[in-house]
C-alpha cells in the first residue's frame, strides 16, 4: 500500500490486502470486550490491517518472492517500515495511454464513491439487521474505500 496521497501513486498488492483482511476477520472471531466500543474496535482493525500488510511485505522480501515484483511507491506511511524492492526496474508501470488512464480512474473512483461507499455505509448504519461483526467490518471497509478513492480522485483532477 504505497502512498495514494499527496501526489504519490498507490500501489495495490492483492496478496497483502487479502492477508490483512483475513487477519482482521480472525480477530473478529473473538474480539472480547472491544465489541462494546465501536471506535476502539475500528482503531484496532485499522492497526491490525496495517501491521498484517507490512508483515506480508517483509515476508515477500525475506523469501525473495519472484512471482510478482514487490511494488512500491516513492513515499507512504507503511513504506517507512516495508523492505526495499529487490529489483527497482521491475516496478510495474501503467501500459495504458495517459488519456485512457485518466478516464479509467475517473470512472472507477466515481463508481466506488457513488455506489460502493454509500452501500457499505447504509449496511453499516443499519447494524441491528446485519449483526455487530458485519457492521464493524463493513464500516471499516467503507472508511478505507472512501479515503483511498477520494484521494485518488483528487489526484486525477490535479
Amino acid at each position: 500500500m504505497a502512498g495514494g496521497l499527496f501526489g504519490v501513486p498507490f500501489v495495490f498488492n492483492v496478496k497483502c490486502i487479502i492477508f490483512s483482511l483475513i487477519c482482521m476477520a480472525l480477530f473478529l472471531y473473538n474480539p472480547s470486550s472491544l465489541l462494546k466500543n465501536k471506535y476502539l474496535l475500528s482503531v484496532s482493525l485499522f492497526i491490525i490491517f496495517v501491521l498484517a500488510y507490512v508483515a506480508m511485505a517483509w515476508y515477500d522480501y525475506f523469501y525473495d518472492c519472484q512471482i510478482l515484483p514487490l511494488k512500491r511507491g516513492t513515499r507512504s506511511f507503511t513504506g517507512l517500515f516495508k523492505p526495499p524492492a529487490h529489483e527497482p526496474e521491475k516496478q510495474v508501470e501503467h501500459k495504458m495511454s495517459s488519456e485512457d488512464t485518466h478516464k479509467h480512474r475517473i470512472l472507477l473512483y466515481l463508481l466506488h464513491l457513488l455506489i460502493i461507499v454509500p452501500l457499505l455505509s447504509y449496511i453499516a448504519y443499519y447494524q441491528n439487521k446485519s449483526g455487530i461483526v458485519s457492521f464493524v467490518l463493513l464500516g471499516a471497509l467503507s472508511v478505507f474505500t472512501m479515503l483511498y478513492h477520494g484521494s485518488e480522485l483528487t489526484q486525477v483532477f490535479h
